[in-house]
């Protein structure tokens, strides 16, 4: 998802569990037959009907569609309204979900998803193989606006078989497209007659018919998210009828809310860990878990100071990296030097360059490549340029902030001027991000099932003819990472697939479009109430099977 707002702040506020006492992972089918129910753990509790949750967020949703949505704080309400034909379990797997059940043919170039037949939109209409390929027919849509179009790139059309029956025909087998078909399926009788290229107008946007166990009751920008339990859900569940999501400025208030009961869970920053946890572990439950995600600088390639490979060496270099995550986290993190994640089977443990902090190789660095010392300290190019620039980020994230307060401390060191600029999330997206004009910004991913890193650095995903097409807003362009993400994508040995990620690691760690700086674990406080979550390295699991415990 892109660059975080509720579940990937990522430096330290990410909010996550590990797994309590949650079901068993459904187990695909491949006779069209239902899935395999989740098992109760023997004597636990039987889940109970009532009460409300409260989460806390940073930043309000920009967009209640999934096929639009790039941010955390949609993301969360939309996972709730919306589903995909499948959805990840804690072991990297996907589990049928809409579908009941799929089967590709031996030359990997069909999928043929059976669909459930007991599925209603939340204003009563029926779930069926049409919503299907609106949906995906929508992002391979020319007039598509959204990053979604390289997901389903080896597609090369949908076809409705029946009303619960769904084709996919491909152009050329795809390992990671079963991962992508998470993405929540849209209603057709809503969407169906609106145009493509005037999507994100749509009044559903604010106001989404999902299929999903929770239904949008109340949204008060800048104030609460208000979900209620579809009454007609078809599956197990939610057990909690009421979710309230509320917004707050930065952790600290949010931190604050939770001390005082007014939120239920939230992700502890690193420094508050020890003193929240003897405050208040005779109420709240606390749970530690890595990340599959990391936090990186973005560097635009094509800005005049950043497209000289030294220049970016130079800036990594004078960044003591291992002090910001000593300081920020306090044993939490963990450097990166490359794009995936160490929880991920694609991560390089060896062979990548690890930039320890060396100022003067880095001064060096910047003279080599004409960036002389200039009459006020700050470094100046032959044309009389300084390099002075700024960073962006999202306000209220304080760890983020504070990053980029050593980040400017640290580069002045060299002569480099930098200036932090925390902006309101939807701002620093609709404005900066999402159509990549910015000089740099420091944010995080959230990576997915698959480790593919394509949607980040492939160079169809930059910006065409105006537009950015996925999520490679830094413009990085390198033939040799091309062919070697898309060759991967073809193959589904995970060994050969592993080798070609090994050399994508390597290229990006040398030639730094992002100065890759830490991924965490997270220490999750919650409401010891609450019973039946499931958390894992990718996301928080089963929300619908959430309960709260009765005495």
């Amino acid at each position: 998802m892109r660059k975080s707002g509720w579940l990937v702040l990522l430096a330290g506020l990410l909010v996550v569990m590990l797994v309590a006492c949650g079901p068993e992972a459904a187990t695909p089918t491949a006779n069209g037959d239902d899935p395999v129910a989740p098992t109760p753990t023997p004597g636990a509790p039987q889940p109970a009907v009532g009460g409300e949750i409260v989460h806390g967020a940073i930043g309000d949703p920009v967009v209640l569609n999934t096929v639009l949505a790039t941010d955390e704080p949609s993301g969360w309400v939309t996972s709730r309204i919306y589903q995909g034909l499948v959805r990840a379990n804690p072991e990297f797997q996907m589990d049928p979900y809409l579908a009941k059940s799929w089967v590709t043919s031996d030359d990997g170039l069909e999928i043929v998803f059976y669909l459930r037949d007991d599925v209603y939109w939340q204003d009563g209409e029926k779930f069926t193989a049409h919503d299907v390929k609106y949906t995906y027919d929508t992002i391979q849509h020319e007039d598509y606006t959204g990053p979604r179009r390289s997901d389903f790139r080896a597609i090369e059309r949908t076809e409705v078989v029946s009303d619960y029956e769904v084709k996919l025909v491909l152009k050329e087998p795809d390992s990671v497209l079963l991962s992508r078909l998470g993405i929540g399926i849209m209603p057709e009788h809503i969407f169906g007659d609106w145009p493509v290229a005037e999507l994100r107008e749509h009044p559903a946007n604010r106001e989404p018919v999902g299929t999903g166990p929770y239904m949008l009751e109340v949204w008060e920008e800048g104030q609460y998210v208000v979900l209620t339990a579809n009454p007609n859900y078809w599956g197990e569940g939610p057990y909690i009828p009421t979710v309230r999501q509320r917004m707050y400025q930065d952790s600290q208030v949010m931190l604050a809310a939770l001390e005082a009961g007014e939120i239920d869970l939230m992700g502890i920053p690193h420094e508050d860990v020890d003193r929240v946890q003897a405050a208040h572990s005779d109420r709240l439950a606390f749970q530690q878990v890595p990340n599959n995600s990391y936090s990186y600088i973005g560097l635009k390639q094509d800005h005049p100071f950043f497209e000289d490979v030294r220049v970016r060496h130079a800036l990594t270099y004078a960044l003591n990296r291992q002090e910001m995550v000593d300081a920020l986290f306090l044993g939490y993190g963990t450097l990166m030097n490359g794009p995936i994640a160490p929880v991920s089977w694609a991560y390089l443990e060896e062979g990548l360059n690890d930039y320890p902090f060396n100022p003067e190789k880095a001064k060096e660095l910047l003279e080599a490549a004409g960036w002389t010392e200039g009459p006020d300290g700050v470094r100046v190019n032959e044309e009389g340029e300084r390099m002075s620039f700024s960073v962006l980020t999202n306000s209220g994230n304080l760890v983020r902030e504070n990053t980029l307060d050593i980040a400017q401390q640290q580069w002045a060191a060299i002569g480099v001027e930098m200036t932090p600029e925390p902006l309101e999330w939807s701002v620093l997206l609709d404005q900066y991000l999402d159509v990549a004009m910015f000089d740099a910004y420091l944010l995080g991913w959230s990576l997915g099932v698959d480790p593919c890193p394509f949607v980040y650095f492939h160079s169809s995903q930059g910006v065409v003819d105006g537009q950015l097409m996925g999520f490679n807003d830094v413009e990085y362009y390198n033939d040799e990472v091309d062919r070697l993400l898309e060759e991967a994508r073809r193959i589904f040995d995970q060994d050969e697939r592993k080798a070609m990620y090994d050399q994508i690691q390597i290229i990006l760690n040398e030639e730094l479009p992002y100065i890759f700086l830490y991924t965490t674990n997270s220490v999750t406080a919650i409401d010891k109430k609450i019973q039946g979550y499931v958390i894992s390295p990718l996301t928080i699991h089963y929300p619908e099977l959430w309960y709260i415990e009765t005495q």
